[in-house]
């Protein structure tokens, strides 16, 4: 078996506003952490994780510190994932301003591109949505 990724521009590099809203889901927490650590402090910061139970959260302590640190937000979306799902109603409700921002997402293949096309659903441009994948 391979292993390839991440890869693409899942930097902060590629934003252009001064807000962001990051959204993950399993190990796709990991780079979100990482771009949480390389972002200007003057980037305003919504974060929202994925997961099936609290424990499955990957780096949850220091994913809600960091957003503590810098004054973000933190919400977290517990639950079966035939039950709870980051669609475009919920993106909305976590997110009010998500138009606007530059929006982060990685995780799963089938979550990523849910949550892609509910944020566009929500009018966020496609020069504002930037999408990290694993490949195995």
């Amino acid at each position: 078996m391979a292993i390839e990724g991440p890869y693409g521009t899942f930097t902060h590099h590629a934003r252009s506003t001064d807000r962001v809203a990051l959204i993950g889901a399993g190990v796709g927490i990991t780079p979100l952490r990482a771009l949480l650590e390389d972002l200007p402090e003057s980037v305003a910061v919504t974060v929202v994780v994925r997961a099936s139970t609290p424990e499955d959260i990957v780096h949850r302590d220091e994913v809600a510190a960091l957003v503590a640190q810098r004054g973000g937000e933190f919400h977290e979306v517990i639950g079966s994932r035939h039950h709870v799902s980051l669609d475009a109603r919920a993106l909305r409700k976590l997110v009010p301003d998500i138009a606007r921002r530059d929006v982060y997402v990685c995780g799963p293949d089938a979550f990523s591109r849910k949550v892609m096309a509910s944020a566009r659903r929500l009018g966020v441009r496609r020069d504002r949505l930037h999408h990290e994948a694993f490949a195995f």
